[in-house]
């Protein structure tokens, strides 16, 4: 597998400063790294691949920010519009990979008071026939875009798609089989699904993961989003058991496949991108 960082530590200095971004990230010995549309406008793409070239670090996935899983539901043309944005852009770069967050259009401060366990406070994102058909939209749309740009989407999770018995992620695992996910490690693990269990239920769904490491707490699906968030903590330190899923990551991903570490709020810096990565590589290098 390849080891990488995720951008969004940074904000909107990756657009402001994208070359000191990508050097801090080369320094920590990122092979690979992420960025979403959110902080970096899609059309500067050319200034990008410059920076990445000079410093050696590939683009392993563009973050689509602007998927609303609603939007699958009643408006899958947005949704359509919003991937085929994104998977223009990497279509003309080495890695082929859209990662694609399936937002719910809630208010922040509503969204981050709720629990885990009770997830979005959409009623159409906790009924089964409408979460099928969310899935079967997204698979079309998939399956299009992997047609015409060669571009695979994964998708990656937050909380809100393990609530009601894992409804919204488990359907999609089978009902949009051109789907791959790009599993949140932390957020499916505090919903209280593991990772390599996961992995070993749907074989062959995941190329490309986001690494993340949590407290022991008892009931972490009764604490709020926000709560939770915050108390992501450093790779290798936390409840996760790395060792454990990097021997399962080290089969799944296989040569190609991205690991991606990923600090975003909290006392984190370029630093703890350096002591995760060293420290994945150790454990890589092992296996």
């Amino acid at each position: 597998m390849k080891l990488g960082g995720h951008c969004v530590l940074f904000g909107p200095a990756i657009a402001s400063d994208t070359e000191g971004v990508i050097n801090k990230l080369a320094f920590a010995g990122a092979e690979g790294c992420e960025l979403g549309e959110r902080f970096f406008p899609l059309e500067q793409r050319a200034l990008l691949t410059g920076v990445l070239d000079r410093h050696h670090v590939a683009l392993a996935g563009l973050h689509c920010n602007n998927l609303l899983l609603p939007d699958l539901i009643h408006a899958p043309e947005k949704a359509r519009a919003a991937l085929r944005k994104t998977a223009e852009f990497v279509s003309a770069l080495p890695e082929k990979n859209v990662i694609a967050s399936g937002g719910t259009g809630e208010a922040p401060d509503v969204l981050q008071q709720r629990t885990l366990e009770a997830g979005s406070s959409l009623p159409e994102l906790h009924d089964p026939e409408q979460v099928r058909l969310l899935a079967k939209n997204l698979n079309a749309i998939v399956r299009e875009i992997k047609r015409d740009f060669g571009v695979q989407v994964h998708y990656h999770n937050h909380s809100w798609e393990f609530a009601d018995g894992g409804l919204i992620w488990l359907t999609m695992a089978e009902e949009a089989p051109d789907l791959c996910f790009a599993l949140d490690t932390g957020w499916a693990a505090m919903s209280g699904y593991d990772p390599v269990d996961l992995m070993n239920r749907y074989p062959g769904r995941f190329r490309y993961v986001h690494l993340r490491d949590y407290a022991p707490c008892d009931q972490p699906t009764r604490q709020k989003f926000i709560d939770v968030h915050k108390g992501f903590i450093s790779l290798g330190t936390g409840a996760m058991g790395y060792p454990r899923l990097m021997r399962k990551l080290h089969r799944e991903l296989g040569e190609n496949g991205w690991a991606i570490v990923e600090y975003e709020i909290g006392n984190f810096d370029e630093n703890s991108y350096l002591k995760a990565i060293s420290y994945l590589k150790g454990i890589r290098d092992m296996l």
